[in-house]
């Protein structure tokens, strides 16, 4: 009876630190939709350091102690809000605590400091999307210039939202507005609102593996060129 004790006590302490190591050190975060393509695809399985802000407390979403706020660039994961009904959510942050921000024909605006887009030629990213959407109704583009790295970023074609928004966001001290990098077909801070720093759990950094849904699959597919990939924010 004592070495079956001892086996469900090492079997709960396991668990016991898996919980706490995820809660507090590392997580991972499984992309359910296309709000960040082609940054982040769906079924990317994404890993999050809970490290990058600050401690969290064991086993809840509270940070105990900050040692560093998140930057314009940075791909966070977070609370979503009441209206989200407070799901996990995963976007990028485009302006932070003393920013305006808005769209000036479609091209993010910084304090006044338009981003640079570029459109691309070479498509290859769009490949294995996941989700639903067609790529030949989107235009990709490499936007730099607000973050410390480049990164893509997708608008429509043709009636996209963006090049039509007119709105200036002044994001407010402790605050932060988060935006897809699917500009026409992610909904976000621009409709949402701010979202508290203290509600953000950590900063997604890498990819570990990823899956999609192959037409005619039984199974879901890996895509090989994304095993551990690095995410540059």
């Amino acid at each position: 009876m004592n070495k079956v004790f001892r086996e469900i006590r090492s079997i709960l302490t396991i668990i016991a630190v898996i919980f706490i190591f995820r809660s507090s050190i590392l997580n991972w975060y499984v992309i359910p939709t296309g709000s960040l393509m082609p940054t982040l695809k769906v079924g990317d399985h994404v890993v999050v350091n809970k490290l990058s802000y600050g401690i969290m407390l064991p086993l809840m979403q509270t940070r105990i102690f900050s040692w560093d706020q998140p930057k314009r660039g940075d791909i966070v994961v977070f609370e979503g809000p009441e209206t989200e009904k407070k799901i996990t959510l995963i976007k990028r942050v485009v302006g932070v605590g003393g920013d305006r921000v808005k769209f000036t024909n479609g091209i993010l605006t910084v304090n006044g400091i338009l981003a640079k887009q570029e459109l691309q030629t070479d498509r290859s990213i769009l490949e294995k999307l996941g989700g639903n959407e067609n790529p030949d109704s989107l235009n990709l583009y490499i936007e730099s210039g607000f973050s410390k790295y480049p990164h893509y970023i997708l608008k429509k074609k043709w009636g996209g939202i963006t090049d039509s928004q007119t709105q200036t966001w002044v994001v407010p001290e402790g605050k932060l507005l988060l935006v897809g990098d699917n500009r026409d077909n992610s909904e976000d801070g621009r409709f949402w609102g701010f979202m508290d720093e203290k509600n953000i759990y950590g900063r997604a950094f890498a990819i570990s593996y990823s899956t999609y849904d192959k037409p005619g699959s039984f199974l879901p597919e890996f895509r090989n060129d994304r095993w551990f990939k690095e995410i540059t924010n």
